[in-house]
């Protein structure tokens, strides 16, 4: 059974923080692709849902953090780009200026929200998973002889973690 559990958690750090497909990571981890459903529904059962956490991870990861930021900074810019050319445009009734600025305003606040909701679980799980990686960089620069026993540590506990960021 050990044999099988250091199997399940290489396969699910292979799934959720390496992001490897599902059959790149069940051929890396040696496992049928049907075990691996198996064991990711009833980690899911448990409340340790792999997507949910796979996808935290990519909302922590400096790339995800970066696009979001800019296809925010893109879509103001766009945004001031419509509102500079009302203020310019010659010849729009007063009509066609307030149903721009009300079709702006609908869209700005649906744009707004969507970045603010992304998903308040995914941004918890971030967040915890964020502590954990400062975490073990802090006990490299600091107490390295402890990182094996740190590292052993971690993954169980990241799945513990999950259970309970939901």
């Amino acid at each position: 059974m050990a044999h099988a559990n250091e199997k399940r958690t290489k396969l699910r750090g292979l799934y959720v923080h390496q992001r490897m497909p599902m059959d790149a990571a069940c051929k890396a981890a040696g496992v049928p692709r049907s075990t691996a459903n198996r064991w990711k529904q009833e980690a899911a059962a448990a409340g340790d849902d792999w997507d949910n956490v796979r996808a935290a991870v990519a909302m922590g990861d400096e790339n995800f953090a970066a696009l979001s930021k800019r296809l925010l900074e893109d879509y103001l810019v766009e945004h001031q780009g419509t509102i500079d050319m009302l203020r310019s445009q010659e010849g729009l009734t007063a009509r066609d200026r307030a149903e721009t600025l009300a079709s702006m305003a609908d869209s700005f606040n649906k744009t707004m929200a969507a970045f603010r909701r992304m998903s308040p679980e995914l941004n918890r799980q971030a967040i915890a998973l964020d502590v954990l990686q400062r975490l073990a960089q802090f006990a490299q620069a600091k107490f390295p002889r402890h990182v094996p026993l740190l590292l052993e540590l971690l993954e169980p506990f990241g799945e513990e973690l999950a259970k309970t960021a939901r």
